[in-house]
């Protein structure tokens, strides 16, 4: 009996000090895993914010491939589900709460009938080579067996976060996502128009400099002689030389009535164009991938242009900051 008694007492001994522990031990418990993704931020942060493949790098359905999963995505990110259910990694749910495009994404994990959740967040930031990303865990507990089960389970957590971030680059750096898309060709005209334009010449890699600068200067000559602007700021392609891959190009602004000619811009009046055109939505980035369908195009219907080019920019970066929603109008003057 002196033994029973004696290991009541060490038991209870134990457990008050376990008790003790605990109330010190952190009541929010936090992993966090941090790599660099040789992709844009648009790119990394719609294939997180969509759930996009998810399958192909979830450390946790990998440890059970007949686990079931669907993911139901939404068009603004905000809503998109991921839900699974296995006998081995149980069952729950994953869902956007909140986004700001390219930089942040806020998501609710439940697991079971866990009514409350707990927080998923993604970050990203430029880097040299792509994009830094930073996925973490944030879960309160609740005391003393949820706050000791998960101060338990922390390491092991901390392992598949690692390792699901690694897969996650692995992944989408083997398989990166096509943001751009084109609308159907259509055969259109640019009605005619005053512009206020500048004339440079540059290759690809010097076109967002020069133009951001010349569009900049055109505004400037546009206020300077009381213009109104009156459509979206375009460039036209007027040649290319294959040997140097210099263009020659005339960044605009439509302007609502005949300007002048002042340090550099120039006043131009555009006839009416008939053209063959098509709606570029996504990043600039890639707006070549449209240009090589519009080109295989032109050359499967025998369609003969000018060899000029004009692109329009309906959405303005800087009140737009999703770039899935950019548009740019391809036109090609016809012959």
């Amino acid at each position: 009996m002196k033994f029973l008694k004696w290991l009541l007492i060490i038991v209870l001994v134990v457990a008050v000090l376990i008790l003790v522990i605990l109330l010190f031990m952190p009541s929010t418990v936090k992993v966090s895993s941090t790599t660099e993704i040789s992709l844009s931020p648009a790119q990394v942060f719609h294939s997180a914010a969509s759930f996009a493949d998810q399958g192909s790098w979830d450390p946790w359905l990998a440890t059970e491939p007949e686990a079931k999963w669907t993911v139901e995505p939404q068009k603004d990110y905000v809503g998109s589900e991921y839900s699974w259910s296995g006998k081995k990694i149980g069952s729950g749910k994953q869902i956007v709460d909140s986004v700001v495009f390219g930089k942040y994404i806020a998501n609710t994990i439940y697991f079971g009938d866990d009514p409350v959740g707990s927080l998923v967040e993604w970050v990203f930031e430029n880097s040299e080579n792509g994009t830094k990303v930073n996925w973490s865990f944030n879960s309160k507990t609740h005391y003393p067996i949820g706050r000791l089960m998960m101060n338990l389970m922390k390491n092991r957590l901390q392992a598949d976060f690692d390792k699901g971030l690694a897969n996650f680059k692995k992944h989408f750096e083997a398989h990166p996502p096509t943001l751009g898309t084109l609308s159907e060709f259509e055969y259109s005209k640019i009605a005619p128009m005053y512009a206020m334009v500048i004339k440079s010449e540059g290759t690809m890699d010097e076109y967002a400099t020069q133009m951001g600068a010349s569009f900049g200067k055109i505004m400037e000559a546009i206020q300077s002689q009381g213009l109104q602007p009156a459509g979206a700021p375009f460039c036209h392609y007027v040649s290319f030389d294959e040997a140097t891959g210099v263009t020659t190009y005339l960044t605009g602004i439509p302007v609502m009535a005949k300007g002048k000619d002042t340090d550099g811009v120039m006043a131009k009046k555009y006839p009416e164009i008939k053209v063959i055109q098509a709606m570029h939505t996504g990043p600039y980035e890639e707006l070549m991938a449209s240009y090589q369908k519009f080109m295989e195009h032109l050359a499967a219907n025998q369609i003969e242009t000018t060899q000029e080019a004009f692109e329009f920019y309906y959405t303005d970066p800087a009140t737009e900051p999703n770039i899935m929603k950019w548009k740019t109008l391809i036109a090609f003057p016809l012959k």
